[in-house]
């Protein structure tokens, strides 16, 4: 999923309008405990000894309130994930929608579970603000219990584990009040300029956990399974879901029955509906950069030849990156979905990616970044899915450096054009994090914790996961190397495709790989919070012919926040001859070296690949030679 706010087409009045979205959300999904309080940024401190006086700042004393534990109960203020209980196989949902004016359907809903660990007496399920009619299991109707929030399912003997149980469950959804959550019923407007707006219409957003607000469900990441959806509304609209067109009926009376089937298992939060009266176009086909593959683009009528010229890469980008990766496009087809009142710029569901309506504006190109982000996902999020949202920066990381990928192909053959476009987008992932990330433990949760109460939360912290994971991918092929980043990338992918991936899968495939300890990069950079800030002073000896380096951390360092370990490169250029690269190692708060050179530098890049997620401050230049600084 990509933020509406990256997308610079967005009114800012939308954008406004997803702020309050989330307070309210955060709002609503808060637990008996309250979220952690922080400021948005860390406050500034006053220097105190000689420490401080570098640019240092020293040990502090921690507060009495720990923002990790709530005050009055003891409790830790973490979103741990749910056990399931069972394997979840497959969903069969049939959904009535009888007036496409009115936000209400009748769903008939078939869930293949098989009880794990030991014989179960009963399941629980997401499920709100449903009517439930009735359960059946195996064909016996079950007793249940529903809050409004969930449903209990009390099987009339324990199941033993290994046997696969049918439940049927009969219910009604009224989603009017929904907006941005599960199901969004737009109402068509009579005086609109074109058939979609003239009517109405309905898209579905799941994540994070939403779609139980329109089927029954373990609504949350650490479960998959297979699913199909069989749709009956008006004739005259488009019906979209996950995976392939099955058949498309006369129901009678004006309607149409749609069955769509997601064969390969996915998440729950992935599953998607979309009602509306769209034109459809075609990128695929035999003359397109990806033959073989349906590519359909759903988009506002009299919108179409806007839509194919800003779409228009979307093949060239699914042959690159099943190049790259060495793992073909995993799904049947590859539909992006244009719709109205979509509060997100792009949504990933399988197969089936929702789009904002800001897409359909820009130059040619314009909207390339947003399209390979939520292609990216496909691999990312879709076919390796994060196993809690504690790990959402392996999907939304990987999502973002796709995009960077994707800028450094279409940058052409020339590697210094293609290097130069890459780093562009690298550098605006530094430039983010710089300006919100001042973050530091325990105040704040880091990349890859799950100190938030909700995934909102957990996408709007200073340790963002979309630049800065995707940054920590980057520092990673910096590290590595090409060949061995993207084999560590491709035994990724080949080890957990279908399944959910951890923090810890993703690095021990790139130390499998690479042969290298990787566990204090990832403790440093994914599970604690904030980045490194340097002041960076420099001076050159005639006599020795050397130039000396001091470079300070400045970020807090404390007990929980201990100096990073990096080696930190400065391009070095001279007067005469080629540059080089130089070194300098350190893992403490003050590190010096001197380093032999030919001549007297005219010039210093610091880092200038971005290998190391840190701010610069030079505090001393280089003096320039006498006789020029007059």
């Amino acid at each position: 999923m990509r933020s509406i706010f990256s997308l610079p087409t967005i009114p800012f009045r939308t954008a406004a309008a997803l702020l309050a979205f989330i307070v309210a959300a955060n709002a609503s999904a808060q637990q008996a405990a309250p979220p952690t309080q922080a400021p948005a940024q860390a406050p500034a401190e006053a220097p105190a000894n000689e420490e401080s006086r570098r640019g240092v700042v020293p040990h502090r004393q921690q507060t009495e309130h720990d923002p990790r534990i709530d005050t009055d109960t003891g409790r830790m203020l973490a979103t741990w994930r749910p056990s399931t209980g069972f394997d979840h196989k497959h969903m069969r949902l049939e959904l009535d929608f009888p007036d496409l004016n009115a936000p209400k359907l009748k769903g008939k809903e078939s869930l293949t579970v098989i009880p794990i660990g030991r014989p179960r007496d009963r399941i629980r399920l997401d499920g709100q603000g449903m009517v439930i009619h009735s359960v059946k299991v195996s064909g016996r109707p079950a007793k249940f219990d529903y809050n409004g929030r969930e449903l209990v399912v009390h099987f009339s003997d324990p199941i033993p584990p290994g046997t696969a149980t049918p439940i049927l469950i009969d219910y009604e959804v009224d989603f009017g009040s929904n907006r941005g959550q599960g199901l969004t019923w737009s109402a068509g407007k009579a005086d609109a300029d074109n058939p979609t707006d003239q009517a109405s219409a309905i898209h579905s957003q799941g994540e994070a956990s939403d779609n139980s607000r329109w089927f029954l469900c373990h609504d949350f990441p650490n479960e998959k399974l297979t699913t199909e959806l069989i749709v009956t509304a008006e004739d005259g609209f488009e019906v979209s879901s996950n995976g392939r067109l099955v058949s498309r009926q006369s129901a009678g009376k004006g309607r149409t029955r749609w069955h769509w089937l997601q064969d390969k298992p996915h998440a729950n939060y992935l599953v998607t509906l979309i009602i509306g009266k769209l034109s459809i176009i075609e990128l695929g086909g035999p003359d397109s950069a990806r033959p073989g593959l349906s590519i359909p683009v759903y988009t506002t009528i009299g919108t179409e030849d806007t839509a194919r010229r800003l779409y228009k890469n979307t093949p060239a980008m699914i042959a690159y990156f099943e190049k790259l990766l060495d793992e073909p496009y995993p799904w049947d087809r590859y539909a992006q979905l244009i719709v109205r009142d979509f509060i997100w710029g792009g949504m990933e569901n399988t197969a089936a990616t929702t789009m904002t309506r800001g897409s359909l504006y820009g130059d040619d190109g314009s909207q390339d970044g947003l399209i390979a982000h939520e292609l990216g996902h496909q691999w990312f999020g879709d076919l390796l899915t994060c196993k809690g949202w504690e790990n959402l920066w392996l999907n939304e990381g990987w999502a973002s450096y796709c995009e960077a990928l994707w800028e450094e192909e279409d940058a052409g053959s020339d590697p210094d054009a293609r290097r130069r476009a890459y780093l562009r987008t690298v550098k605006g992932w530094l430039a983010s994090q710089l300006g919100r990330n001042s973050s530091y433990a325990p105040d704040y949760p880091a990349l890859g914790s799950n100190l938030v109460t909700n995934e909102l939360e957990n996408m709007a912290k200073p340790d963002d996961v979309y630049a800065k994971g995707a940054l920590l991918i980057h520092m990673l092929r910096m590290r590595l190397g090409d060949d061995v980043f993207f084999a560590g990338t491709r035994l990724y992918l080949d080890r957990f495709k279908f399944q959910h991936v951890t923090t810890d899968d993703f690095r021990r495939c790139m130390e499998e790989v690479s042969g290298q300890s990787l566990e204090r990069f990832f403790d440093q950079w994914a599970m604690r919070p904030g980045l490194a800030r340097l002041n960076i002073a420099y001076g050159f000896d005639a006599g020795s012919q050397e130039l000396k380096i001091t470079v300070d951390q400045t970020q807090r360092v404390d007990a929980l926040n201990p100096a990073y370990a990096f080696s930190l490169p400065f391009f070095v250029r001279y007067a005469d001859g080629p540059g080089e690269y130089l070194y300098l190692d350190m893992d403490t708060t003050h590190a010096q070296e001197s380093f032999p050179v030919r001549e007297r530098p005219i010039s210093i890049a610091i880092d200038p690949r971005v290998e190391v997620m840190a701010g610069h401050n030079v505090t001393k230049d280089l003096e320039p030679p006498e006789g020029l600084g007059e």
